[in-house]
């Protein structure tokens, strides 16, 4: 009786480590994403700003269609 008790201590003590394992992991991943996402819109926003002449009205357009 004791045996199967500590089994299934030990079983639920596994899963419930897995589980934080895996939330801890998810929010990294999470993070590592937008870090990323952010790199690659100061990238894009860079190179924009970069061309020449580019005014207060063309910069709204492209923001308006999701470029900038």
């Amino acid at each position: 009786m004791k045996m199967i008790l500590l089994w299934f201590v030990s079983v639920i003590m596994a899963a419930y480590g897995g589980f934080l394992y895996g939330k801890s992991q998810t929010k990294t991943q999470i993070v590592e994403k937008q870090v990323e996402v952010i790199k690659y819109e100061a990238k894009k926003r860079a190179k924009i700003q970069a061309r020449p002449n580019a005014n207060r009205d063309e910069l709204l357009e492209l923001m308006r269609t999701g470029h900038l």
